[in-house]
């Protein structure tokens, strides 16, 4: 539970334009990092280990297919961010 609390704050911190460009930077490292060992992960657990059944299988490929669509809508969010400039 704590560690969805600091996930989620850290991509609120990585999205803000109020904190300051090393936090920012620390926080999209640290919600990459973790989004990237997660998909490896499923993925070796779908495509690597051998001996479990399809639906095992299926499972996990699903759970893959969820993460790397939900990093892909936080780099989505930030490239918005820094295509918008003040005027």
């Amino acid at each position: 539970m704590w560690l969805n609390s600091l996930f989620q704050g850290c991509m609120d911190a990585a999205k803000s334009e109020q904190v300051s460009r090393p936090i920012r930077i620390l926080c999209i490292t640290f919600i990459s990092l973790v989004s990237l060992i997660a998909i490896t992960s499923l993925f070796l657990l779908v495509f690597v280990i051998e001996g479990q059944s399809l639906l095992r299988r299926g499972i996990f490929l699903i759970m893959e297919i969820i993460a790397i669509v939900y990093y892909l809508q936080f780099l989505k969010a930030l490239i918005k961010k820094r295509g918008k400039k003040p005027s």
